[in-house]
């Protein structure tokens, strides 16, 4: 897969562009806050539907503008040979309108998005993927997972959605703003929606720590020259064993531990367990990189995880996404990042962003394409005139 063109108005502080890429390297250089991070997040978001960053849809638009629009060209396989001209495009009106539309037809759930663009990115904050919240390795993983089987968007949606109806009464219980009496029975009821959606949720969880074990480990050793293994562990939160989940009814135990801890919910006024509170432990041999990791490992594994994506979803679809690093090379030593750079041109398209010609200064790659961004305005750049 990669993108062939892309239109872009409106978009934060980038000037109106028209602009075709390479299929294989292409490399955006610039001062910090000048607007590369910005074109990334441009193209990037028809992978999510959202920006990557977290913005709301508003902050995406540029001051002068009350829309933005971006239509961008893909070359999408269809078979090991063949490819598929695809046209997705989205717009953004302040005051919450949007559009999205993929060859001419509108796209309503985000859910159905997923996989018309298939993308991994890497920017410095993915750094948290080892040493942040768990949060963040769960939305990791489920944005993973999703690229790879959309109905687990779906499944994700709806328990977060019973989840927040469960929160809700058992908040507005401890603070008295329910008529006594009734609260079991109704939390009893919602944990028998949510036990079923649980099960999906862990076992999609499960499914992806244990895919994902050969290409991080291979990942992982490439990048830092090592024989260490570097292994994800899955921490489910809950006491049901998911190992034998194929020969149990893990739906029907997963509600027998919601009921059992029911009436400590209710004193304490939340949930206490399920997969909302799901981590992932980052080990490399036997010391767990959030508390134990160097400078040098932390990064690179949180890269590691970021290539692994990419090369499961591979090996699930064959497809090859599309990735995007933003200021990658100032985490890495130079050794790590000639690695790097040496396994981004694997048959992949590369979008990479950077503020120091000192970072791509020996990397010329086949195929490379090269622009300047400056005040927002992107300009090709002729590599015999490079600034040192």
């Amino acid at each position: 897969m990669h993108i062939v063109t892309a239109n872009i108005s409106g978009f934060r502080n980038l000037v109106d562009l028209e602009i075709s890429f390479s299929p294989r390297v292409n490399l955006f250089v610039g001062r910090n806050g000048q607007g590369k991070t910005n074109l990334l997040e441009a193209l990037n978001y028809l992978a999510l539907g959202r920006s990557h960053r977290g913005a709301r849809g508003e902050d995406l638009i540029a001051f002068a503008a009350d829309h933005l629009h971006v239509a961008v060209d893909l070359h999408r396989e269809t078979t090991t040979e063949n490819t598929r001209l695809t046209r997705a495009e989205y717009g953004l009106a302040r005051g919450g309108g949007r559009r999205i539309r993929v060859d001419g037809q509108p796209i309503q759930r985000r859910a159905a998005l997923i996989g018309n663009l298939a993308a991994v990115f890497f920017s410095p904050e993915s750094i948290q993927l080892v040493r942040g919240s768990p949060e963040v390795r769960r939305r990791h993983v489920d944005q993973g997972r999703a690229g790879i089987a959309a109905e687990s968007t779906a499944q994700l949606l709806a328990f977060n959605r019973a989840m927040r109806q469960k929160a809700r009464l058992l908040r507005d219980e401890k603070l008295g703003l329910r008529p006594r009496g009734g609260a079991r029975e109704e939390i009893s009821a919602w944990n028998r929606e949510l036990a079923g959606y649980a099960a999906a949720v862990c076992l999609g969880r499960q499914w992806y720590a244990s895919e994902i074990a050969a290409p991080l480990a291979t990942a992982y050793n490439r990048l830092a020259d090592t024989d260490e293994k570097l292994v994800l562990n899955y921490r489910a939160n809950l006491q049901t064993p998911l190992a034998r989940a194929q020969n149990s009814d893990l739906e029907g135990e997963i509600r027998q531990e919601f009921d059992y801890i029911r009436d400590e919910e209710i004193r304490r006024g939340r949930p206490l367990i399920g997969p909302q509170l799901d981590d992932f432990e980052v080990r490399l041999g036997d010391r767990d990189l959030r508390t134990f990791g160097s400078q040098g490992e932390t990064p690179t594994a949180a890269i590691a995880l970021i290539l692994a994506q990419r090369d499961l979803l591979y090996q699930s679809l064959r497809i090859r996404p599309v990735l995007f690093f933003d200021d990658i090379f100032s985490e890495l030593d130079r050794q790590r990042a000639q690695r790097l750079q040496e396994l981004t041109v694997e048959d992949h398209q590369v979008f990479v962003a950077t503020a120091r010609w000192d970072d791509i200064a020996d990397w010329r790659p086949a195929r490379a394409r090269i622009w300047t961004v400056d005040s927002g305005k992107v300009t090709e750049h002729d590599d015999a005139k490079q600034q040192g």
